[in-house]
């Protein structure tokens, strides 16, 4: 495709933008980047890349300009990827408390009063000496009572664990995306510590003049949730918003506001374009000198400027600048296609200065983003309706902010479930908070505030109490909202790689069916029948049984997968916090390939280590059944199980030893515990189950089971005899019995727990005894997610 048709063909009317040729190898090296984490996905991108370049007849040195610049993009990306480091030092590997000093890199202020503070020039004094850690160490310190600054040195006394956790085939990889950033540590703290020091720190002007903002923000902001938004919007400071608050912002489809990025510049920038107005205003001449929109771009950039600084140069602030940077340049230089092309350039100069960027989310999304809208908003913009009355320009403004918000959510949507498994069609609230925000809250209540509190201090209060009310006024309407059921969010199919650019390829080609380029769009269906039977090939391996032990960190989820395809969820993981394990990883890794569904769920018990990912899945899943041994969690996971019950109609099953849960023909859960009238702890009433699978006995499953426990399977008389056992109560000493593992007599054993988890599961006891009965051992800790797999005829065909 040639420049001159990029924007219109020949009849006049609006095509997809094409690529000009110096913007061509940009697309083969992010190939080329990305993959170094995703090798086949992405050299399967790059081939249909090239295909379709053949297919549009570029230029004859076209494909090997490509295929250079994907492999200089392979190259630069391994150059550039920190080595992790090989060993784990000894003193952390027994979770020693050990004297930690470094330098502060950076502060990030997250939601529920806690900062993130990335330390560098680490040193960790143990009962081993000084050791010097590499990379930088990620500290979490939750209720802090004081605020740290970058330069400054820190010391305090805690324990310090590798950046490894939550490794489950086709999530996220928190190792890796830590490693891009060479952060290889991680420590957390909470409330005053007694044993840290701040060191002696003189602020240079510019950090004299931040904290100076930054007081006068709280200072002057009310103390409610509509007030905790203004040091988000100015400065990136989400340290005072709760998560509740959050949550509902999620919800409304508006969280992008709360992350500092393309629109709050665009908040900023149209400072500057309102000044530009006001001169045209006062001196009508001055624009037979200069337009408007080049006078706007002008004056917009110290204001840009500034809120990047205030803003403390974070990365998706600096690609917003960028890319606001090169469309102003584009535009003062009257050239067309200034988003597009600024767009690229843009991208083309992170990536010379940062290319592992290409796998930060934050990235990904802002450029999909803009590349949705350039591309997609022309046809929208045919459906707007002509007028030229007030309430016709009202309507388009209407109208137009909907369909921005419907191009970018069209460009974002298969990257959207790929991380986070849900979707919320919620956009509308768009139409009232993102206009709110950027005409009245941020430049006039935010920076009008933020001027009159060192000019008229006593109009300060003013202008962020008003800003704080009508923020107040849209989270209880957004509240309101929710609750009554008009904010819908639902767990839905995520996309496998083919899926993902099969997505694109539909996308691109319908783009020229709208174009009516008939012939063009037909190129796009060969790589869509190449993925097709990519997809299809790994279905046509023989059935049999596979049994998944997620890693879900120092809690327990097992899935079990039939030969006809039903899923068994024998307890979601979960964790003692206000992380949702189910949210996070349990529900995501379920609909990856798959819709949301479960045939059975079965819950051991109701401790939040095994039932608190359950509440997502009974809440988005379509579930079939739900079984338990008759406990229900309590407080406010309970409270979400029993509105499921009443909303859904889920009746809870309980079960007792003898009973028999039919997976599929052949496919059975045994249940070996507890009997009915069983008296003991919590933990002692977990079901024991077993899977047997055409009469040969698969897996044993033991839930929490204690010594009590354990005594009444023992004495049950059942057999009890697996291939397979995970461990009782993650390996705790408190599930140590010889005796049991020789009724089980497995040939290896499997066991659900956190790296470096506080318990010290499993216990050395347990190791001990395994080892000198030549059983091997392994954990979620070691190994991440689990995957056993028995074959049509009932042999282990994959063991871990």
């Amino acid at each position: 495709m040639s420049a001159t048709d990029s924007d219109f063909d020949f009849k006049g009317r609006s095509a997809p933008a094409g690529l000009l040729s110096w913007q061509k190898p940009l697309p083969a090296l992010v190939f080329g980047l990305l993959a170094i984490k995703w090798f086949i996905p992405s050299c399967t991108a790059f081939l249909i890349y090239l295909f379709l370049h053949i297919c549009f007849r570029s230029g004859k040195w076209t494909v090997p300009v490509l295929c250079l610049f994907f492999g200089l993009g392979f190259w630069y990306g391994n150059f550039s990827l920190p080595v992790r480091p090989a060993e784990m030092p000894a003193w952390m590997a027994a979770r020693e408390k050990v004297l930690v000093s470094g330098r502060v890199s950076s502060v990030r202020a997250v939601p529920g009063n806690t900062l993130k503070i990335l330390l560098q020039d680490v040193h960790c004094n143990s009962t081993e000496g000084v050791t010097r850690l590499e990379g930088y160490l990620n500290w979490t310190w939750a209720m802090p009572d004081k605020f740290p600054l970058p330069g400054q040195q820190v010391e305090f006394v805690g324990r310090v664990k590798p950046t490894i956790g939550f490794r489950n085939s086709g999530l996220w990889d928190y190792g890796f995306y830590n490693q891009s950033r060479n952060i290889f540590y991680r420590a957390y703290s909470r409330g005053h510590l007694e044993n840290w020091a701040l060191k002696p720190f003189l602020p240079n002007l510019l950090q004299r003049i931040r904290i100076s903002l930054r007081r006068h923000i709280i200072d002057n902001a009310p103390a409610d949730q509509g007030g905790a938004f203004f040091p988000a919007l100015l400065a990136g400071e989400r340290f005072y918003l709760s998560k509740d608050t959050v949550e509902l912002v999620r919800r409304a489809g508006v969280s992008h506001v709360l992350a500092l990025s393309g629109l709050h510049v665009g908040f900023v920038a149209s400072i500057g374009f309102a000044l530009a107005w006001l001169a045209g205003f006062v001196f009508p001449r001055l624009f037979l000198l200069i337009s408007r929109l080049k006078l706007g771009v002008i004056l917009a950039v110290p204001f840009v400027l500034f809120y990047l600084w205030l803003g403390q140069f974070t990365p998706s602030l600096l690609r917003a600048a960028c890319m606001f940077g090169f469309w102003g340049l584009l535009l003062l230089l009257d050239r067309g296609r200034i988003l597009m092309d600024g767009l690229f350039l843009a991208v083309f100069l992170i990536l010379l200065f940062a290319p592992l960027s290409v796998f930060d989310l934050g990235f990904q999304l802002s450029v999909l983003a803009v590349t949705g809208i350039g591309l997609l908003f022309p046809f929208f913009r045919r459906l707007m309706p002509p007028g030229g009355n007030p309430a016709y320009r009202v309507l388009r403004f209407v109208l137009g902010v909907i369909y921005v918000s419907l191009c970018a959510n069209l460009a974002l949507l298969p990257v959207l479930l790929w991380n986070f498994g849900t979707v919320s069609p919620n956009f509308l609230f768009n139409v009232i908070v993102v206009p709110l925000l950027g005409l009245f809250v941020v430049p006039v209540c935010g920076f009008g505030g933020l001027a009159a509190a060192y000019i008229m201090p006593e109009a300060a209060q003013w202008f962020f109490s008003a800003g704080s009310t009508l923020q107040e006024n849209l989270l209880s309407l957004i509240r309101s909202a929710a609750q009554n059921g008009f904010l819908p969010e639902y767990a839905f199919y995520r996309p496998l790689w083919e899926g993902m650019i099969g997505y694109y390829l539909v996308l691109g080609g319908l783009l020229f069916v709208l174009s009516r380029r008939f012939r063009q769009a037909g190129y796009f269906v060969f790589p869509l029948l190449v993925l097709l039977v990519l997809r299809l090939y790994p279905c046509m391996d023989h059935p049999g049984v596979r049994v998944d032990l997620l890693d879900t960190g120092q809690s327990q989820c097992v899935v079990i997968t039939g030969p006809r395809g039903t899923r068994t969820v024998v307890d979601g993981g979960g964790g003692f916090g206000s992380f949702d394990m189910g949210r996070a990883v349990v529900g995501p890794w379920l609909c990856s390939g798959r819709l949301p569904e479960v045939d059975n769920v079965l819950m051991t018990h109701g401790d939040r280590d095994h039932a608190g990912g359950l509440a997502f899945l009974l809440e988005k899943f379509r579930v079939g059944r739900f079984f338990t041994n008759g406990d229900i969690p309590v407080g406010k996971l309970g409270e979400r199980f029993n509105r499921v019950f009443e909303s859904d109609g889920i009746i809870p099953s309980v079960i007792h030893r003898g009973d028999r849960i039919e997976l599929e023909p052949g496919l059975v859960l045994e249940v070996l515990h507890p009997s009915e009238g069983f008296k003991g702890s919590t933990n002692d009433r977990s079901l024991c189950l077993r899977l047997v699978w055409n009469g040969r006995s698969l897996l044993g499953i033991s839930g929490d089971l204690d010594r009590k426990g354990i005594k009444s399977v023992l004495g049950s008389g059942l057999d009890l005899r697996s291939q397979v056992l995970i461990l009782p109560h993650h390996g705790s000493a408190g599930g140590f019995s010889p005796r049991f593992y020789d009724q089980v007599d497995p040939e290896f054993v499997l066991a659900a727990c956190g790296m470096l988890n506080r318990f010290n599961f499993v216990a050395e006891k347990v190791r001990k005894e395994l080892e000198a009965r030549d059983i091997p051992l392994f954990t979620t800790a070691d190994c991440g997610m689990i995957t056993v797999v028995w074959g049509p005829d009932g042999e282990l065909k994959r063991k871990p």
